[in-house]
């Protein structure tokens, strides 16, 4: 029997995220469906395991979990869903379950602002509206319990990154313009000229002819959110138009995602980029578009809203789903090319993404995010109501537990893309990626212009997490790209994420056939900041910009946001903060990774109790 205790306070945002502004109260008697997150057990034991089944000189490398063992470990305590359900029952909720990790519920308004000590409102920001409140609180003997409730404080984009486009008809044009400007620089790759093509990737990276084989059992993925769906046809038209073969791609359903194939619906460019890239350097291999809807999958009888009215943000239940799947179910290698400024994700749902994330390495699986596209920042301003001009991280590319992929231009050489986002984190610390503590160091203390970094140290947390960890091509020249039937330029951090992840899927697709077979590469960056930096090419000139108050993304102005006439980052000899270690170089990183055998063995009794004080 639950036993009511007072309340204290569990989250609170001090202000209204950018671009969101106070709508409608609603009324008392409309639906809301809300998610508990239940608190993860063991989570200094994850991050010692991944970090052992991730680094090739321990005796756990390679040596990957299943579902049921990182369950195991992690699950939270049966008492706590006890606990939760407890003290819903006991305020008179009935639509509810229990999946183990998540209570989901669905009550009225008026009893959730009871539940939680709160007031949810409308908010509205160019012609979306959700429900959400500026804080919550729960019975102080069960705050130990709950993680997360969402979707609550946690506001999330509402559309994809814009993507630079230009209609067929004015292909023409601006190809004599950029040809002029490429001409400049030679490159070694002839199929590049005007345009970054799928030969001109494969040139660029030193694919070469390498053959992969689609029954190897490497396979590759990427998420779409917002209502974005990637389009059969436009796939035919792009591997028609550059002699690809031909193949199709599998979509998974995540809380009654939209399937959009019409060619007139709404722009799908982003979806589209991601598994045309996928095809034309990592083809054959199978592709899995994973489409995440807001609407929670949970209870049929409860009156749900339509995908096109849903409020829920993508991430936790994303990852969710794809943690409820065996491995055997998922990608290897999964991409994602949506995030959002650091600063305006709850601490709370930041942490728990990024455990998720962990869990997902800790099974083997490669998770790539883009580091996005705004430089060293937009608006360049806390958002705690204080206004301090500062430097701005991109969640999730800060997440220490996946790989953030950065952006180049330019050809022969590569030179760092004015607009690829990076920095330090305000989140995690540097000493939450110990595998890059050497490599970050190194850059603030030899590396970045000191008299420039003295300018810098008040705007950024030099004590962060570094990213992005790597990157690839992102535009000058542009990418090509089909999408409601006609072809279009495009870039960005966006395009580099699955060409790096295509180069990663083919590199196990040759650890799959090794003999004897090799596994998954899994969570990369302990092996790239060790010795897999070697195979990268290092970029080394051109630089970041940023917090002119200009969005680079959005084109607009922001006003009264922090101009800071200091912001930038430049490329450096080793890790920076713009490019990360650097561009792939596909043969080198496939010698270097063909010799990455698995550890000598450490057993799944061992991984789940042995502390990481017992482990070298």
């Amino acid at each position: 029997m639950f036993v009511a205790h007072a309340d204290i306070l569990h989250e609170r945002i001090t202000q209204v995220p950018r671009g969101w502004a106070r709508s409608s109260l609603p009324q008392d008697g409309e639906t809301i469906t809300l998610q508990i997150g239940l608190a993860l057990n063991n989570l200094d034991q994850m991050r010692a395991n991944l970090m052992a089944v991730s680094s090739p000189s321990d005796r756990c490398y390679g040596h990957h979990m299943d579902r049921e063992a990182v369950d195991a470990m992690v699950n939270p305590k049966p008492e706590a869903g006890e606990k939760v359900m407890g003290w819903l029952k006991s305020n008179g909720i009935k639509d509810m379950f229990n999946d183990g990790r998540t209570v989901h519920f669905s009550t009225s308004v008026r009893a959730a602002d009871r539940l939680l000590s709160t007031r949810f409102r409308y908010f509205k920001s160019d012609g979306a509206v959700k429900l959400r409140t500026m804080d919550y609180s729960v019975p102080e003997d069960l705050e130990e319990h709950i993680d997360i409730i969402h979707p609550t404080t946690y506001f999330g984009p509402i559309h994809p990154v814009p993507i630079t486009r230009l209609l067929e008809s004015e292909l023409a044009e601006a190809s004599n313009t950029l040809r002029s400007s490429i001409t400049k620089r030679q490159t070694t790759a002839p199929s590049c000229g005007t345009f970054i093509t799928p030969s001109c990737l494969n040139e660029l990276y030193n694919v070469r002819n390498y053959t992969a084989h689609s029954n190897s059992g490497s396979h590759l993925g990427f998420g779409s959110f917002l209502n974005q769906s990637a389009r059969y046809e436009d796939l035919v038209r792009y591997q028609n138009h550059f002699g690809l073969p031909h193949q199709n791609f599998t979509k998974v359903f995540i809380n009654d995602a939209a399937n959009n194939q019409s060619a007139s619906s709404r722009d799908q460019t982003e979806a589209n980029l991601d598994v045309q890239q996928l095809v034309g350097v990592g083809g054959p291999l199978p592709i899995t578009e994973f489409l995440t809807g807001g609407a929670p999958p949970f209870i049929p009888s409860l009156d749900l809203p339509t995908p096109e009215e849903n409020t829920n943000e993508p991430y936790v239940p994303y990852y969710e789903f794809l943690l409820r799947q065996p491995n055997s179910a998922l990608p290897q290698v999964i991409t994602n090319s949506y995030g959002e400024a650091e600063q305006t994700v709850p601490l709370r749902y930041a942490h728990r993404t990024c455990n998720l994330i962990g869990l997902l390495g800790l099974r083997g699986i490669t998770v790539l995010q883009s580091s996005g596209d705004t430089g060293v920042g937009a608006a360049c301003q806390s958002n705690d109501g204080k206004k301090t001009p500062e430097f701005v991280g991109q969640f999730p590319s800060t997440c220490p537990w996946i790989t953030g992929v950065g952006g180049t231009e330019g050809l022969n050489p590569e030179i760092a893309w004015r607009d690829s986002s990076g920095g330090f984190s305000d989140v995690w610390s540097r000493w939450d990626a110990p595998y890059a503590i050497k490599a970050v160091s190194n850059y603030l203390e030899n590396e970045a212009n000191q008299t420039a970094l003295e300018q810098q140290r008040p705007y950024f947390n030099y004590h962060g997490r570094g990213f992005p960890d790597v990157s690839a091509h992102s535009g000058r020249p542009w990418y090509l790209v089909f999408s409601g039937n006609r072809m279009s330029r495009t870039g960005g951090a966006s395009a580099a994420s699955p060409v790096f992840a295509a180069i990663v899927g083919l590199l196990n697709d040759a650890r799959f056939r090794a003999d004897p077979p090799l596994p998954a590469l899994g969570f990369l960056n302990p092996w790239l900041y060790s010795d897999g930096y070697k195979s990268l090419l290092d970029v080394t000139e051109g630089g970041s910009v940023g917090c002119t108050g200009i969005n680079p993304q959005l084109g607009i102005f922001y006003n009264g946001s922090s101009i800071i006439p200091s912001a930038s980052w430049n490329a450096t000899k080793g890790w920076d903060p713009v490019t990360g270690l650097g561009v792939p170089d596909f043969q080198k990183m496939l010698a270097a990774a063909l010799k990455l055998k698995k550890g000598r063995g450490c057993g799944i009794a061992k991984v789940l109790h042995e502390g990481s004080a017992e482990r070298t």
